[in-house]
């Protein structure tokens, strides 16, 4: 193999495991804003932990900043891809479907899911119904 062969190797590598670690995770955060964890807000609106205009405030916020990183890690990799091509499109593919699968359980609702409402709304909630809520569902 020559110096080229294992460049290419080494750029496709760190391609597939960024892929993988760090944007299929990210942009399945992003898109969780808009369904589980949304969802969750709302209830937790019904069970009195967050009112209503804490959920208006914070939703929001947290949807576009997820929003926003995810656009610009995903357009920086499809550029790199793009680059790199014809290897590039496929390390990087394989890597989020891979990713996308593994990860998959941050579009459902778990704890993961808890623990990250606890992590944007724990300087206004009630942290009783809070801790009620979370034995009573898991």
């Amino acid at each position: 193999m020559n110096e080229s062969s294992i460049s290419i190797f080494i750029v496709q590598a760190f391609l597939a495991l960024f892929t993988f670690f760090v944007a299929a995770p990210c942009v399945l955060n992003a898109i969780s804003t808009f369904t589980v964890q949304a969802r969750l807000a709302k209830t937790m609106v019904e069970e009195g932990v967050i009112t209503e205009a804490d959920r208006r405030l914070l939703q929001p916020k947290k949807q576009i900043a997820g929003v926003v990183i995810s656009v610009i890690l995903v357009g920086a990799l499809i550029a790199v891809a793009a680059r790199t091509a014809p290897y590039g499109y496929f390390s990087c593919g394989i890597a989020a479907i891979a990713g996308a699968l593994k990860y998959r359980q941050i579009l459902e609702f778990n704890s993961l899911t808890v623990s990250r409402f606890k992590n944007t709304y724990q300087s206004v909630m009630n942290a009783s119904k809070y801790d009620q809520y979370v034995k009573k569902m898991f």
